[in-house]
């Protein structure tokens, strides 16, 4: 086996060392990885990023979002958390128990009574420290997983929260796991990094051995490229996400307004208005917003610099009250 650390906490770049050696560089053994990451939120394939986290708070914090190339739920990380890849020719169907199996071992070794659950789950004192997918490609598999080591578990909690108001789609939903840190559900007194060199020694055990690869500065700048392309783009995060139906309540001087939006590839393709307000029907003046992206910057800005004057409430406001949440 061989050991890549990328030396980076940018979960697009990891994400593009993933498909770089799983579909360009053959290094002609399994490849493990593990790292971790600036404060991120890492959606599902399938997700709808909408649905999926409070894009609001992730804005005001600084929290990265990226889609990855595998099914599953949304994960938070942090610099006190660890992913884990393992990259390995053939493997026609998903096991997730053939990886997992390895990582479960090791942290026994170091003292932590993990233990795999289900399909995809390691548990930890009947609590979530670990989930995993995996995904095809290059004709290899590549499974990848997360460890909560020291997380910060409120941040967590805070940025997944899905918006308040109400989106139908048919993507698949996060299940809100019950989860708990390792260093304190084991007792572990060590850093984060101390534990990482640890895991991976003990790995090499389970293993029967590893070699360290050192990338070169021709792997760097395409592994950049591929992050460009694939993990770092707004498409990737925002056009992906299935087709959905938004009902948003805004409270205006004119009513009670319920804003009905038809959304595709993260755009809104219909806007209809219902409500208990006097001002008249402003679904007319809304469909000025048909083909912006339903993001709060455009959005807002949509209607700022347009004609826009409904439910006795002047642009701005209106702005401020439609995009309150996004």
């Amino acid at each position: 086996m061989i050991f890549v650390d990328t030396g980076s906490r940018d979960a697009a770049f990891n994400f593009g060392a993933e498909y770089y050696f799983a579909a360009e560089r053959d290094l002609l053994a399994p490849v493990f990885m593990l790292w971790s990451t600036a404060p991120t939120l890492m959606i599902g394939k399938y997700q709808n990023v909408f649905e999926e986290v409070d894009l609001a708070f992730a804005r005001e914090k600084g929290i990265k979002i990226t889609r990855r190339l595998s099914g599953g739920g949304t994960i938070y990380t942090d610099e006190g958390g660890f992913q884990y890849t393992f990259i390995e020719k053939g493997g026609e169907l998903i096991d997730f128990s053939e990886y997992m199996r390895p990582v479960a071992e090791a942290l026994r070794r170091m003292g932590v009574p993990a233990e795999i659950s289900g399909r995809n789950d390691m548990l930890l004192d009947g609590k979530k420290i670990s989930g995993n997918a995996q995904f095809k490609l290059g004709g290899k598999t590549v499974h990848h997983g997360s460890l909560l080591f020291d997380t910060d578990l409120d941040m967590m909690e805070r940025a997944s929260r899905p918006p308040e108001y109400k989106i139908t789609s048919k993507s698949i939903k996060s299940v809100r796991d019950r989860v708990t840190n390792i260093k304190k559900a084991a007792g572990l007194d060590m850093t984060a990094e101390r534990f990482a060199d640890e895991l991976v020694r003990r790995i090499a055990e389970v293993s029967g051995g590893m070699e360290r690869y050192e990338l070169t500065a021709e792997d760097r700048k395409r592994i950049e490229e591929l992050a460009d392309a694939h993990f770092r783009d707004r498409d990737s995060v925002f056009l992906h996400s299935p087709a959905f139906d938004v009902e948003k309540v805004c409270h205006l001087p004119g009513g009670t307004v319920k804003l009905l939006f038809s959304v595709k590839n993260g755009v809104i393709k219909d806007v209809a208005a219902q409500g208990d307000f006097f001002s008249g029907d402003g679904t007319d003046a809304l469909r000025a917003l048909i083909g912006t992206p339903f993001e709060k910057d455009a959005v807002c800005a949509k209607i700022k610099n347009s004609s826009l004057s409904i439910w006795g409430v002047d642009n701005a406001a209106l702005a401020q009250e439609v995009t309150k949440d996004m």
